[in-house]
Formats: C-alpha cells, sequence, structure tokens
C-alpha cells in the first residue's frame, strides 16, 4: 500500500523510489487504470491559483514529489516526504515494464519533428512495445481523444506540459477501462535526443532544477516561481 502526506491541499506519493517503482509496475502488469501526477513546485503553485486545476489533481490516482523543491518544502513544513520521484524516471520504469510485457503503449505530445524521432528511438529502445496512438501536441488534442477509447492501450504518456497534459488526461479518463496515464512534461524531447537531460553531476547534487531553468527559453520566468514557492513555504512554516 502507498502512503500519502497532505502538503498544499494535495496528497503527495510517501514512498521509496524502490517501493514505488514495485507498486506501479505491478499495476501496469495487472491491466488495472491509474492517473499519475507529477508535481514539481511549479504544478503546486499553478495549483493554487487556479481552484479549477487543483480539483483536477486531487481527482488524480497518485501525485508523486517531482523535483527536490517539493521534498525540501515537505521538510521545511514538518511533513517530510521520504524521497523525490522523478517523474522522467516514473515514466522509464513503466516503459521498460511495458517492453517487458510486451504492453501496448499510446503517445500524445511534442512537436511533429520530436515524435517522430521520439518513436524511432523508443522502438529501438523498447522493440516489444505495441505503439497504439502516436500524435504531437500541435491541434492534435481532440484527434487525440478520439482516438484513446479504441486504442485499448496498457500506458499513456501525455507529454503537453502543465496544465494541458493533466487536463486531457482528465477529459478522457472516464472513457476508457483501463490504462496509466501520466504528464511527463519534456521527457520526449529528452528521449528525442531534442534536448539533454540535466548532466549527471547536477542530478547528483540535486541541482537539476538549476540546469533546466538556465536552459530554458522561460528560464527568468521559472526562476520567478521558485523563489515565489520558497517564499510560500517559509510563510507557511512561520504559521505552524
Amino acid at each position: 500500500m502507498i502512503q500519502t502526506i497532505q502538503l498544499f491541499g494535495l496528497p503527495f506519493v510517501d514512498a521509496t523510489p524502490s517501493h514505488w517503482y514495485t507498486h506501479i509496475k505491478t499495476i501496469l502488469h495487472n491491466n488495472e487504470k491509474a492517473f499519475l501526477v507529477t508535481a514539481n513546485p511549479e504544478l503546486v503553485l499553478r495549483s493554487l491559483r487556479d481552484p479549477a486545476y487543483k480539483h483536477i489533481l486531487q481527482q488524480a490516482t497518485f501525485i508523486t514529489p517531482d523535483g527536490i523543491g517539493v521534498t525540501a518544502a515537505s521538510k521545511r513544513m514538518g511533513k517530510p516526504l521520504t524521497a523525490t520521484l522523478p517523474g522522467i524516471e516514473t515514466a522509464r520504469e513503466l516503459l521498460r515494464t511495458a517492453d517487458a510485457l510486451k504492453k501496448r503503449v499510446f503517445l500524445l505530445g511534442g512537436r511533429p519533428e520530436v515524435m517522430k524521432s521520439l518513436i524511432q528511438q523508443l522502438s529501438i529502445r523498447f522493440p516489444d512495445i505495441q505503439f497504439v496512438g502516436t500524435f504531437h501536441g500541435f491541434g492534435k488534442e481532440e484527434e487525440a481523444a478520439k482516438a484513446i477509447r479504441s486504442a485499448e492501450a496498457h500506458l499513456i504518456l501525455v507529454a503537453l506540459g502543465a496544465p494541458k497534459q493533466e487536463e486531457w488526461i482528465a477529459s478522457v479518463y472516464d472513457q476508457v477501462d483501463r490504462g496509466l496515464f501520466i504528464g511527463v512534461g519534456g521527457a520526449f524531447d529528452v528521449w528525442s535526443g531534442h534536448s539533454k537531460r540535466a548532466p549527471k553531476v547536477f542530478r547528483k547534487l540535486k541541482l537539476e532544477w538549476l540546469y533546466r531553468i538556465s536552459s530554458h527559453p522561460r528560464g527568468l520566468e521559472k526562476l520567478k516561481d521558485l523563489l515565489l514557492f520558497a517564499s510560500l513555504v517559509l510563510r507557511k512554516k512561520s504559521h505552524l
């Protein structure tokens, strides 16, 4: 059983990486249904600004702490989470399991050129996955919504970025009987080779967020959000 801790009005998964990966891989193995949200500080802030979006997140099966910012905040607020559970790692573990079990996978998101490279890369790396839907993220959401009903996918990866990816998942979730849905943000860009993940030294020092900000076109905007998040955490701490 997966335990959760309430932070910012959201139930965050409180588990070690090994426990978490075992749990979600079991869900995929058993063809069960779930909606996974990987929440970083930006997503948390958006949920606090937008009640409708927060309601969508609260309907998710699981919300994981994606990034050191959320786990650091949990400690500062006296509700420490066991570990950071990066969304890109969760998605990678699910793809490995889908390959081993020859599962059906549905992909939505990314630029057209990204999706072309992505399918080539994933087909080489995971040759036993059955790709039953591959849609780029430029005006294809409605088409993908129609396709998901007949795809009978076991794993659905959505890379539209927040809030679009969670909103799309929520809009189609009740239309299917099975499937593990997860929003993966910029993972398609990384896997396709169109952008790089932070070097290992950044990940080891838990500074992947700094690398993403420094290399992102909206880096300054993202930095402002992180500072706002930190300020919010400090204010909450002062009221405990």
